[in-house]
Parts: structure tokens; C-alpha cells; sequence
């Protein structure tokens, strides 16, 4: 019997130095794949209605732009800017899905601690665009980019499609 409580008091020490050495140890391997794919709650591919739904339970003080699914919201020291579809084709009952979510950081520090903090949050690893500042793959089709002042996040099929429409115009 004491045998068995050595054992069992071993076998506890070694769970809990591992856990302190490597975090993960515990985590199942499907979720070191997850990534992070949204900013403040706010998604790409969300519906209006689910955005709404988030800003009543958080409590973010939104206001929606007259006349468009256009919310601008103050949530921690940032502007964020919610974009959703005016129209959801071939739809009768339109969802108004999110297409891109913009956050504007008002102090958004070194720009080197910013790519790294974000990187750890995203699970991801950025490339550098002299256009965009830092790029980030994340989530399913979304793609995040970091000019040093603002986040944006963007469902990227639909930033092509929607700019192959303005051209055409």
C-alpha cells in the first residue's frame, strides 16, 4: 500500500514538472493547430445579427453608420469597424456577413513587440509587405495585416472579388 501512494505521489510530481517545463504537455495535439481568427470577438464571416448579439453581451458601446451594415464601435482604446454586406445575393432572407473588421489602436507601442504579441495570439507567423506593413494567414481564407497603427482583418476571397467589381466600374 505505501508502495502504491510513492508511486501515485511520483507519477504527480513528474505530470506537474512537465506541465511547468512545457505548458503544452497537457493541451491535446489539435489544439496546437488552432488559430486565433478574430479581433475583439469580431470575425469575418459572422452574420450582423451575431454581431449584435456579441455587442449587447460584452457590452461595447456600437454605433451603427446611417443607412449601411457599418458598425463603429470603442472597445479597449481602439476604433474598431465592423464591414458587412449591404446585400447577401440571391438570398431572400440576407444574413449581412462580415467581410472585414478594422481596429485602430490608439497606442499601439514598439512595432516589433506589436508583430510578436500578435503572432503569439494568432499562432502565426508573419511576412513583411511594403504595402500592408506585416501579413498574417489566419483562420480559413482570413487574412490580418498590421500597418503599425491598425489591425485588419479581411475575408480574402471577398476583398478579390470586391475589387475585381470596382474595377469593372
Amino acid at each position: 500500500m505505501k508502495i502504491a501512494i510513492v508511486v501515485a505521489g511520483l507519477i504527480v510530481v513528474v505530470a506537474a514538472v512537465l506541465v511547468a517545463v512545457q505548458p503544452g504537455f497537457l493541451k491535446p495535439a489539435s489544439m496546437a493547430l488552432v488559430k486565433k481568427s478574430d479581433i475583439l470577438g469580431f470575425s469575418p464571416g459572422m452574420t450582423f445579427d451575431e454581431i449584435n448579439k456579441l455587442v449587447t453581451q460584452r457590452r461595447y458601446r456600437c454605433r451603427q453608420i446611417r443607412d449601411s451594415y457599418v458598425l463603429e464601435c470603442a472597445v479597449d482604446g481602439a476604433k474598431v469597424t465592423i464591414f458587412a454586406d449591404d446585400v447577401d445575393p440571391g438570398n431572400p432572407d440576407p444574413k449581412h456577413p462580415i467581410w472585414r473588421v478594422i481596429a485602430e489602436l490608439n497606442n499601439p507601442g514598439p512595432q516589433d513587440a506589436a508583430v510578436k504579441s500578435i503572432s503569439d495570439q494568432f499562432n502565426a507567423q508573419p511576412t513583411r509587405d511594403a504595402r500592408d506593413g506585416w501579413i498574417w494567414t489566419v483562420g480559413r481564407g482570413l487574412k490580418l495585416s498590421y500597418d503599425g497603427a491598425a489591425l485588419k482583418l479581411v475575408d480574402e476571397a471577398e476583398e478579390i472579388r470586391r475589387g475585381k467589381q470596382e474595377a469593372k466600374r
